[in-house]
Order: C-alpha cells, then structure tokens, then sequence
C-alpha cells in the first residue's frame, strides 16, 4: 500500500483544485448561464417569473443565473428559500468521484478545492465503524466512477485556537467559491450584487467538531459563517436566556453581513447550527415545559409575538457524521419513499394517513413502498425489517411511543424497540410523527437515535410531547416537500409559536435534482491523482486481496460498492483460511452479507467475532436481522441459539418474547417455560408486568 508524505497529499489536492478551476472556466461561474433547467415546481402560478423558462426558444435571450434568482423574489414569500436553494443545488456541475479524507487539514484541502459550481463529495474517516458504514451508504447511492482515499496529512493549517481555526475555514470558503478571491464575504457580496443570495446562514463554533460538515453546507450553498462559541454544557438542555443570546448574536452577525433576516421571504430563511447544541430548552419546571431549539432559534422572542424569521436545523454527532449530513443533502436526491403508517383509520389519526400519502408520492413519479393496514402490525414490520434493508431515500412514519419504544395501530403483539428499525441499504431523510423520538438522539437505545445510527441524515421528530396536532399532517408534509419547500419549512406549519419538533441535518434541503453530473472523471484528474500516489479503492481491493490483508481487501470493497465480492470473498475464507476472519472482517462481513440477503454467512460470520467484540449494537442487529429471518423461516436451530444468547440491551424481554414465539410453533409450554426462565434474572415489577403480557400472548 502507498503511504503518502504530507506534502504529496497536499500536492494532490492542489493538483484537483487546478482542474477544477478548469472545468469551472467551461462550465460558466454562478454569475453565468445556468448549465441546465432547472424544474421550477409546476403548482406556481402562471404569472409566477420564478416559473418562466430559463432556456427559451431559440430567438428569445436566455435568462442569466442572476435573473432567475431576481425573479424568485416575485414568487410567493413562504416558496423563495426552497426554489433559490433548488436552483443552487441543479446549477452543481458534479465530478462522479468519492475523496475519503481522515485529517482536518486534507478535508480543508478539498473543500478549497471546490470551483464555484463544480464539485464532488467528500467524506471524513474516523477510523470508526460507523464512519465506514455511512461512507459506504452514500457510496451506494452516489455511485461513482471511483472512490479514491487520500491518505496522509496536509500542509493546511489547523491551529490550536479559535481564530487559527476559524482562518482555515475561512480560506477553505474562500477558496472553494472563487480561487482569486481570498475573502468569501467580497465573493458573495459580488454575487449578490448580480442577484444570487444564498437563502441560508450557516453558524460554526470553530472548536466545536461540527465545523466540518458546516463548511460543507457554506461551500455548498453559498452560505456565509456566522462564528459563535458553543455552550460550556454541549449537547445538554438550553435555558430560555441562552436560546435568547444565540438568537441575538445570529441577527447580530446577520447585520455584519449587511443581509435582510426580518421576515420569511427576504435574504436569509434558514440557520443551519453546526456546533453541538441541545435540542431541547427547559422552559419551566414541569416534564412537560420543553421546546425543540430548532423552533425558537430563528424566532423573535415570544414576548415580541415569536414571530418566526427563518427556519432552523442542527448537524448533529461527530465530524464524520456532520460531513455525511452536510454531503448527502448536497449530492443526493430524494427520488424514492418508504411509507409505514401505524395509525388507526379513525378520528384525527386519519389525517396523517400513509396510503393517501404513498399515492401523493407515487402520483409525482416517485418509487414508493407502502405499510399501511392491515399490513402495519409489529409482526410485518419486524418481518420486513428482517428481510432486507430499506432503499429509500425518504422515509415517513407514524405510530405511538416514546423514545425506547414504538406502537403501531391495533397490533396486539406488543411494542417495538429501537432494534427492530429496518437498516438502511442508502441515506435516508426521515419524518416521523411521534412523540419524544429526538428527545435523547444520542442514545441508540432510542428510537431517533437508533434511526440516526442506521444512517438518517436528515431527519424531522419531537423533543417531547406535541401531541398529535403539533405534526404536520402527514400528506401535507409530502405535499409540500413536491412542492420544493425546505425540509425544515415542509415539516413545520407556517405560522404559531415555537414548540416541539425539531429538524436534525440540513434545513435547506429540497426534492430538486442534485445537480449536473459528468459522463465521467476527466482523464487529467484521474492521472494527477494517480501520480500523486492516492489510493483508487476498487483497485486498492484486488491488491491487498492478492497480498492477504484481508480487513483493507473487504473494506475498500463495502467501500466501493462491491458487497457481492465480500461475499464471495468471504466464503472462500471461511471455507478455506477460516484464521483470517477476525473480529474487523467478521463484522465487514455480517452487514455486507445481511444487505445481499445471505441471512445464513451473517451467522456465519458472527460465530467468528470474539465475545467482547459482539456486543455493539450494530453487531447485535444484524445478528437479529438475520437470525430471525432464518429462525421464522426455517426453524433454524443455529439461530435460536445465537438469537437466546444474544439478547440485546434496553430491549431483551421484547427479544425473547420474539423467540418464544418461534418456540411455540412447536409447543406452546416449551414457549412459555422459556419466558418463566428469565424471571430471577429480570425481576423488578416492571419487568414481571412485561413477561406476563408477553406470556399471555403466548397462550392466546
């Protein structure tokens, strides 16, 4: 394996950033010509000038970048923020290549590289397995020519303090907006003086590790940075005077910038808050006294009438995580939906219905799979969980709970927890009507914390209870991200004041297509980065395979896109050198395998991992995934027992009741004899109440 000096890394970037620039210079600038047309949405009216053509016939003039966005300014105040950024979002000229980064100075280096309209994505490796399983996720739904790994650090400097930090970044946007100008703020104030506005403000703590997906989401949709220093408590509760300052200081750094922020409709309408931030602000004394902060910042205070002036998100996570928020919104599409409603077809649980919204979807032309009675029992959504991931990169659903816990409309088989979520096969943004989901996101022993760890980049959910009103019905919400509203607008009503649901990810994300991408990588690119000594990991696979570094093999592979050679791959080793599958490429080979529907190598796989490395809860899953599917189907005994001796944390009671159920298939006393076992060990009352309803439904 090439191992690149620091310089050689740096030259590398240099080298992209170069021709870059010329393939900028053929693609026009944003002050140019739009490259494409974009679809301004169809339900505007006629007299709409945000609707007329931008490429018009032949003797007419065609309308210059510039002009289209001053003609945003006639549509209707609520609809601007989402058609100008679904105009800077097609007006991307995308290269189909893959940067893996794993050092701050190089992610600067290709950020910097970006040309204006010309771009590509880059992911952060953190080494983590979480970081390679988002990786490879976007991955399969980018689908590039080349995934290429540029290894080593940089010369970019990466300073201990604040202001040595906050300096890279602003180079870094600087660079990645017009490489002739060393001053973002003079680039953008140039662009708006030709009509182009970015809708949104971007607010970075550069000591926070947030940052990098912030600069991406600036970079990316001509964003100025706001600088503000995180809270002392992170991610903990806000006080009411703290939402209060952070507003304060965000208008403050607004005027700074000489943009208009008043009101919906004019230059900045979205703050996307990329430090970590607590999602919820303790108004009072009571349980029940909490708001999401991303529904009052952005808000006059409420003693002002808490009118709303722009909408609000927040990356949420590590560096690796921001980054993979920041690039899916910018680089992938929302082109197809997965539909589970767990409601009931009665009184107001109806407004919120899953078919009507499947049929919006379907009617717009988007790929949609539907749960809705009576296929939405916890038994079919714990069977189609098992069977394979969801590909869908928008995903509603609905049901009762809290935050370890779902129900789903006149199930009688109890309650779901955080494990039976479905993996995801792509990215996903998600909707979910129900209570206290993001109350605790960082926690994957919660419902909204297993979903982000499943790979949700962008996701709308409570803080607390809303109660059912406080959702946006959930056809509206569908309704109105066709509409190419926001994300964070689409999920919020228009008027009212701040209250619980929050938006985690990129506020400004639309359904607009992602961009113009090129047939190809241009052959200059590939050769200058080939020289350069960077890692192509299709290739980088079959090597390492021929010199038996099997954990780099199979992971450059998942990497690729190339799950069926990990199987094939794997196979072969537990056939053949059985030693070489060791805790790393066991796991690679359990999530590979689940995603090609090999349930049986799944258990294969898992069987090799040492006892202390299976208790992740990733690992865990997939283990159920897998071995539920082969226990139901089969009555495979191999399962059973991995399955019994496995029971997952926050949820164990619940997983025994499921293999009980397979026991029962057989004898029923058998069955209920193995939930009695469990009794001295899970003994509060609590507990005995769960074995007993699960015993009950044992016997019925």
């Amino acid at each position: 394996m090439t191992i690149q000096t620091a310089s050689s890394s740096n030259r590398s970037i240099r080298s992209i950033r170069s021709l870059l620039l010329s393939l900028a210079i053929i693609c026009g600038s944003a002050s140019a010509q739009v490259p494409s047309s974009p679809q301004i949405p169809d339900d505007q009216p006629d007299t709409d000038p945000a609707q007329q053509p931008i490429n018009p016939q032949p003797a007419q003039r065609t309308m210059t970048f510039g002009e289209v966005f001053q003609s945003v300014n006639r549509a209707d105040p609520s609809r601007r923020a989402g058609l100008r950024s679904s105009l800077l979002a097609q007006s991307m000229q995308v290269v189909p290549i893959v940067l893996i980064v794993d050092n701050p100075g190089a992610y600067l280096d290709a950020i910097a590289s970006w040309e204006g309209p010309v771009k590509f994505p880059v992911l952060y490796d953190d080494g983590s397995e979480l970081a390679r399983e988002h990786i490879a996720r976007f991955v399969r739904d980018f689908n590039p020519d080349e995934v290429v790994r540029i290894t080593g650090s940089s010369q970019a400097q990466w300073g201990g303090s604040a202001a040595e930090r906050q300096a890279a970044i602003d180079t870094a946007l600087a660079a990645s907006l017009q490489q002739t100008q060393p001053d973002w703020r003079a680039t953008l104030k140039a662009l708006k003086a030709t009509g182009v506005t970015s809708p949104g403000v971007v607010v970075i703590d550069p000591m926070d590790r947030l940052w990098a997906g912030g600069l991406a989401l600036a970079a990316g949709r001509l964003q100025p940075i706001i600088y503000i220093g995180a809270p002392d408590n992170g991610s903990k509760e806000l006080e009411p005077h703290q939402a209060q300052s952070y507003n304060q200081s965000i208008q403050q750094g607004l005027r700074k910038l000489e943009l208009s922020y008043d009101q919906i409709g004019d230059e900045v309408d979205t703050i996307t808050l990329a430090f970590r931030l607590g999602v919820k602000i303790r108004t009072g004394p009571n349980d029940r006294d909490r708001l999401a902060t991303t529904d009052r910042i952005g808000r006059q205070p409420a003693d002002l009438g808490g009118m709303r002036w722009a909408w609000s998100g927040q990356l949420f996570g590590t560096t690796t995580s921001s980054v993979y928020q920041a690039m899916c919104s910018l680089f992938l599409p929302l082109d197809s939906a997965f539909v589970w409603d767990g409601y009931s077809k009665s009184g107001s649980w109806e407004q919120y219905d899953g078919t009507e919204t499947a049929q919006i979807l379907e009617d717009a032309g988007m790929q949609t799979e539907l749960f809705d009675k009576p296929r939405n029992t916890l038994a079919s959504f714990k069977g189609r969980a098992s069977s394979r991931p969801v590909d869908a990169s928008l995903i509603f659903m609905n049901s009762k709970g809290a935050q370890s816990y779902f129900d789903l409309a006149d199930a009688p088989d109890g309650q779901g927890r955080p494990g039976d979520l479905p993996m995801l096969q792509v990215p996903s943004a998600l909707h979910m009507v129900h209570s206290f989901s993001l109350a605790t996101p960082r926690s994957p022993l919660t419902v909204g914390g297993r979903w982000l760890e499943r790979g949700v980049y962008l996701y709308a959910g409570s803080v607390d209870e809303p109660f059912l009103s406080g959702f946006v019905q959930t056809p509206i919400v569908a309704k109105r991200i066709l509409g190419q509203l926001p994300f964070a607008s689409a999920v919020h009503y228009d008027d009212g004041q701040a209250w619980k649901i929050t938006v985690l990810g990129d506020p400004l994300k639309t359904i607009s297509p992602a961009g113009n991408r090129f047939p190809s990588i241009p052959e200059p690119l590939t050769k200058q980065l080939t020289d350069q000594g960077a890692l192509f990991l299709s290739q980088h696979a079959k090597d390492t395979l021929k010199d038996g570094d099997y954990a780099r093999s199979l992971e450059s592979f998942v990497l690729t896109n190339q799950d069926g050679s990990v199987v094939r791959i794997a196979k072969a080793l537990l056939r053949d050198k059985p030693a070489a599958v060791n805790d790393t490429t066991a796991k690679i080979i359990m999530h590979a395998a689940f995603r090609q529907q090999e349930y049986e190598l799944v258990l294969d796989a898992f069987e090799r991992i040492s006892p202390s490395a299976r208790t992740d809860l990733q690992t865990q899953d997939t283990l159920w995934m897998a071995g539920r599917y082969r226990a139901n189907r089969f009555q495979d005994g191999r399962a059973m027992a991995l399955l019994r001796t496995n029971l997952r944390k926050g949820q164990e009671l619940q997983d025994a009741e499921d293999i009980a159920m397979a026991i029962r298939r057989s004898s029923v006393d058998n069955a209920v004899a193995y939930l009695e076992s469990l009794r001295a060990t899970y003994n509060s009352s609590r507990d005995s109440s769960t074995l007993d309803s699960a015993i009950r439904r044992i016997r019925r």
